[in-house]
């Protein structure tokens, strides 16, 4: 667990990083790094349950690896389709893709988190990321953001997440 959180908060934290130091907020950018974030997400997940995963627990993952794929594969076609669509196309695409995201990882981390029982750290770090995620999605659901905020809004929701993950990563675990 300490290994497989560890990896997703590099990856969070490195796209995070690239969105923050980005001088464009576009929705090309928002795409390409939710691609990188989400297909990442979804190589380091599936690796780690397959090398330190165990029985049912690499199985669980499975779920969340596959919709972090999916997300990614869209992304990138909205990336390709970008000169096709309008302005206001791309903006939409990322901005459902995001929803989506978060809506569906909270709800996922959330049932992982109750799972592995709230009263452990495993649990408590479950249910600290589906927080973040669930209130990403809900931000994308309900706010009427524009493009530039949606953007720096999912690089926030990386960096806050990198950081919760090292952090779940790097404390002892209590035996």
């Amino acid at each position: 667990m300490r290994q497989t959180n560890a990896l997703r908060a590099a990856v969070s934290l490195a796209v995070g990083f690239f969105i923050t130091f980005s001088q464009s907020h576009a929705a090309s950018i928002g795409l390409l790094a939710l691609a990188i974030f989400s297909i990442a997400f979804a190589i380091t997940n599936a690796g780690a349950s397959a090398i330190w995963g165990k029985g049912i627990a690499a199985i669980e993952a499975m779920p969340l690896t596959l919709v972090s794929l999916l997300i990614g594969i869209f992304s990138l076609m909205a990336l390709s389709l970008d000169s096709n669509l309008s302005n206001q196309g791309a903006q939409t695409a990322f901005i459902g893709l995001v929803t989506v995201w978060g809506l569906v990882s909270g709800a996922f981390e959330l049932y992982l988190a109750r799972r592995a029982s709230l009263k452990t750290s495993h649990g408590r770090e479950f249910l600290m990321s589906a927080i973040l995620s669930a209130v990403l999605g809900l931000l994308f659901l309900v706010a009427p953001l524009d493009i530039v905020s949606a953007v720096g809004f999912f690089g926030a929701y990386l960096i806050v997440s990198g950081v919760q993950l090292g952090v779940a990563a790097a404390t002892p675990s209590s035996k």
